[in-house]
């Protein structure tokens, strides 16, 4: 099991969201040398089983695989986790409360209330089950998504809850929902920004995004960003697509 959190806890750490639910573009990002790919099941296009065969295409590299699931669901947790997930990203933890859930729902009890299978894939259908076990509820990676207002609100409380590893700020989601959409240099956002780094400073936590095409990550360092999402799996296909195209020569 590739386990990533003191990897994350320690310094800087580039991953890829894969949208596409495929196996080849994961296996061949994941031999690539990312630290990490976001298998994403909330607006990319793989369900449970797709998930689980990118999964699998990973096992054989150092690149640890983290799912962002649709909504915090406990449902979705568990069988993600067992399948072998080294991490979960949640969309829209708005306060606390769901942070809370969220990190009780990655945790065996009596920290939490993940259901127990000695026989999951996670711990290789029982063969690994001693050792994965007591480093299952240390050493998931919880990662919640900061994407609006109340949220920003809360985040002092929520960079405190113990268990929660990463703040991402969700920038189009959250400048969509300050009324700036698109406009990360908006005061808006800088403020919002700013607020969320100041709580990941406080409480010891790491804080991440995804760069998005025409972002300079030079500046978001300074910020203070670590986990850093370098783009798309789409987005890397269509530059390389179009690539070809303009070397053709009329």
């Amino acid at each position: 099991m590739n386990f990533i959190k003191d990897k994350v806890a320690s310094g800087i750490t580039k991953g890829l969201f894969m949208a596409s639910g495929a196996v080849s573009p994961t296996e061949i990002a994941a031999r690539c040398g990312y630290d990490w790919l976001l298998l994403d099941m909330e607006h990319g296009l793989g369900g449970e089983q797709e998930t689980l065969r990118q999964i699998t295409a990973m096992q054989s590299t150092s690149c640890a695989p983290i799912v962002r699931i649709p909504a915090l669901r406990s449902e979705y947790i568990k069988r993600l986790l067992d399948f072998g997930a080294a991490g979960i990203m949640c969309p829209m933890i708005e306060n606390a409360e769901q942070a809370k859930e969220f990190v009780r729902a990655l945790r065996y009890p009596p920290e939490g209330i993940r259901g127990l299978s000695g026989a999951s894939r996670a711990a290789e259908y029982g063969f690994s089950f001693k050792e994965y076990f007591p480093k299952a509820n240390k050493d998931i990676l919880a990662v919640a998504q900061i994407e609006n207002a109340s949220a920003v609100a809360d985040i002092d409380a929520i960079a405190a809850t113990d268990g929660i590893d990463v703040l991402f700020i969700g920038h189009s989601d959250l400048s969509l929902n300050l009324g700036v959409y698109g406009k990360f240099d908006s005061p808006e956002m800088t403020r919002a920004e700013e607020t969320v780094l100041a709580a990941v400073k406080k409480h010891h936590k790491t804080a991440g995004m995804l760069l998005k095409a025409n972002m300079d990550p030079a500046p978001y360092l300074i910020k203070g960003f670590r986990f850093l999402a370098l783009g798309t799996d789409h987005g890397c296909m269509e530059q390389a697509f179009q690539g070809l195209l303009k070397k053709i020569i009329p």
